[in-house]
């Protein structure tokens, strides 16, 4: 492209620059501010274990730990940090691309990147040991893969998406509901002959293969084809909001898991609580035969009390959308997403990790020899403290975007373009709630996809894949024509721009 085009394609997009250089500078601080990297506690101790011995945690899916072991030979968390940081400018570089593609204006488009680039929360999960960002990052890629070329057929693009959400379940398991949606759009495309069977096959084996090979691997290590021993534990905590053994009537080997006396807790403190029913299971919490009478117990818990289960699922699913952040499962969780509190140490240095290493070792081994507790360091620290308190987007916000989407699709009565990623965005904030518990951090892989959905419903070429048949036309004019089409289309126009 000659000094020419550049500076033309600039001019376009001055806007956005500003805004990136600006975001960018706001992680410059962040990173300035905590070094080298923020812990949130066991979490961050299982995935920083499995990225140095490649042993999977029964608990938790360990992806995020083979991220670290890619970034092991750099020695330096805050490269894993800065490489996050880089994740989350992407993630509104792909959301500009794609709403400018469809039609908004500059500062449409760019308005649907700030709660991405400016939150707070994102910020502070940016920094943190944790696969959230990662995650998100991955499903946004998916997203931009699947749309950039709406009406044309790119199986390449689908099944490179697919991967993309398989790998995304490694890091967290939503990625499998997500994985699921997509094969049913593909599938009821198929079915009105807008996308082949090859196509569908192809994403079905893409989106299987991250999945089956960490299962086999869990398997060597653990000797069960599975992602973790610890769905139906947590499936189990669910339940425990309103379980009454007097109605569910439990068989004798799954009477032990029924609520202890007094009154109840947020779900998932029931895992962790030192008087919880899993903890004093003669196998261990996280064993097969605790995790296989727990999933029985939960089964046969909804069975019995389903208004139960649907009102804490409510309960859980509206605590994503209050004004104030809530103060769920506990105020020490709640803390744990401050810059306030990001030198605390939320586990002792001597914890015990998966492998027979403790958190201080590895944080040691991993990080050229040098320990890595966090570091505070003024004044920057004190600026993005005071950056939370005021910047960040709140749930109700949150919802405001996601019934923009929703009421953008009925009134144009479009939903091929912004309906994906706004069943993203649903999925990601419900299924939590669904299996285990709310907690702030889900909230913030939902932002991203949900501020896409709102922007592709209000776009002008939204659904729709403008291009033109004219070559007079293609050379002297922005292509006008258009053509309504579903995601996965299996017919290309012929003289499409993007056809070449």
């Amino acid at each position: 492209m000659d000094q020419v085009g550049l500076t033309a394609r600039a001019r376009r997009h001055w806007l956005f620059g500003l805004v990136l250089v600006a975001a960018l500078v706001l992680r410059i601080l962040t990173a300035l501010a905590f070094r080298p990297i923020m812990w949130f506690g066991g979490d961050s101790a299982s995935y920083l274990a499995t990225g140095l011995r490649l042993i999977p945690d029964p608990a938790r899916v360990g992806g995020y730990g083979f991220m670290l072991w890619i970034l092991r030979p750099l020695h330096s968390f805050a490269l894993v940090a800065a490489a996050q940081h880089l994740m989350g400018l992407a993630m509104g570089v792909l959301i500009y691309l794609l709403a400018r593609r469809f039609g908004l204006p500059a500062w449409a488009a760019t308005l649907a990147t700030v709660p991405v680039l400016f939150d707070a929360y994102e910020l502070q999960l940016e920094s943190d040991a944790l696969p959230d960002v990662p995650f998100a990052f991955l499903v946004v890629l998916a997203l931009y893969l699947l749309l950039r070329s709406p009406g044309e057929r790119r199986p390449a693009r689908t099944t490179a998406a697919a991967f993309l959400l398989g790998v995304s379940v490694l890091l967290w398991p939503v990625g499998l509901v997500l994985l699921g949606v997509l094969l049913a759009v593909l599938l009821i495309a198929l079915l009105i002959r807008r996308a082949g069977l090859v196509t569908v096959l192809a994403a079905l084996l893409a989106g299987a293969l991250p999945v089956a090979a960490y299962s086999a691997w869990f398997s060597i290590h653990r000797h069960q084809f599975s992602l973790t021993r610890s769905d139906g534990v947590y499936l189990w905590s669910r339940t425990m909001s309103f379980a009454d053994c007097a109605v569910i009537r439990p068989p004798a080997a799954e009477r032990p898991l029924c609520p202890p006396p007094g009154p109840r807790i947020a779900a998932s403190l029931y895992i962790w609580n030192a008087n919880s029913p899993v903890l004093a299971m003669p196998s261990g919490r996280f064993s097969a035969r605790t995790n296989h009478l727990a999933l029985r117990f939960a089964l046969r818990a909804i069975a019995a009390q389903p208004g139960g289960y649907a009102a804490a699922v409510g309960h859980d699913f509206a605590l994503s959308f209050f004004w104030d952040r809530p103060v769920h499962p506990d105020a020490a969780i709640v803390d744990r997403y401050q810059f306030a509190d990001a030198a605390t140490a939320w586990v002792p240095p001597t914890l015990w990790t998966p492998g027979g290493g403790t958190l201080a070792g590895d944080q040691a081994a991993y990080n050229n020899g040098r320990p890595a507790p966090t570091r505070v360091v003024q004044p920057y620290a004190s600026w993005l403290v005071t950056y939370q308190r005021y910047v960040y987007l709140r749930g109700t916000l949150l919802g405001v975007i996601l019934l923009a989407g929703l009421a953008g699709m009925v009134i144009r009565r479009r939903v091929s373009g912004p309906g994906l990623p706004w069943a993203f965005a649903v999925t990601i904030l419900l299924v939590p709630p669904l299996v285990a518990d709310f907690d702030l951090r889900y909230l913030v892989p939902a932002v991203p996809v949900a501020c896409l959905a709102a922007a592709l419903a209000f776009a002008p070429g939204a659904g729709q894949r403008r291009w033109t048949t004219s070559p007079a036309a293609t050379a002297t004019a922005e292509p006008e024509d258009t053509r309504t089409s579903s995601l996965p289309s299996e017919s290309t126009p012929a003289a499409g721009p993007e056809s070449a």
